[in-house]
């Protein structure tokens, strides 16, 4: 038997991922999870509309996606790079597609309000799953999410939103009400 070669394929060794990219994707993956929560119970909740609080949230967690680095990696650089840019354009449209879930109105004083509907929380739901089903792909392509992306993104879809919201804020008199899409 020792001179005898194998008819079959050799066996692949499978590509480890050390325990710091995990923890670094594991990390990103559980912070995006509980600042979603958040930002849920937040948006749910009628709350004035202060236009710096609207950009803040959203860029600090595009900064911590940068600062964590290795936005687009794995063995497949343009595969990778693809499915990035997919994963900006749907949190782009889902941004936009939230935004015009959530009722405005002004206060007789002139404050502007906003609450999320149920509307608000399904978009939250699909969207989710939606990113779901792309990180799924990835993998299935041997594209591992990158750390830093998945809060780049949160904070990208973010604030898209919210730039719709103050947009569509902006526009609302002192008397109007803007509705939720039907």
């Amino acid at each position: 038997m020792e001179g005898r070669k194998s008819s079959l394929a050799p066996i692949r060794r499978a590509v480890r991922v050390s325990s710091v990219e995990a923890m670094n994707a594991l990390e990103s993956v559980l912070l995006a999870g509980a600042m979603l929560a958040l930002i849920l119970r937040r948006q749910l909740r009628a709350a004035p509309v202060d236009e710096r609080r609207l950009y803040a949230v959203p860029a600090v967690l595009m900064v911590v996606g940068i600062a964590q680095g290795g936005l687009v990696g794995g063995a497949h650089p343009v595969l990778a790079v693809a499915l990035f840019a997919g994963q900006a354009v749907a949190a782009i449209g889902f941004g936009v597609l939230r935004a015009a879930t959530v009722r405005l109105w002004r206060e007789p004083g002139g404050t502007l309000w906003r609450r999320g509907t149920a509307r608000t929380a399904v978009a939250w739901a699909v969207s989710a799953a939606a990113r779901a089903a792309l990180i799924g792909a990835g993998y299935a392509g041997g594209i591992r999410p990158a750390p830093g992306g998945v809060l780049l993104l949160l904070g990208a879809t973010l604030l898209v939103q919210n730039l719709v919201v103050g947009l569509r804020g902006r526009a609302i008199t002192a008397t109007a009400t803007a509705g939720v899409m039907s």
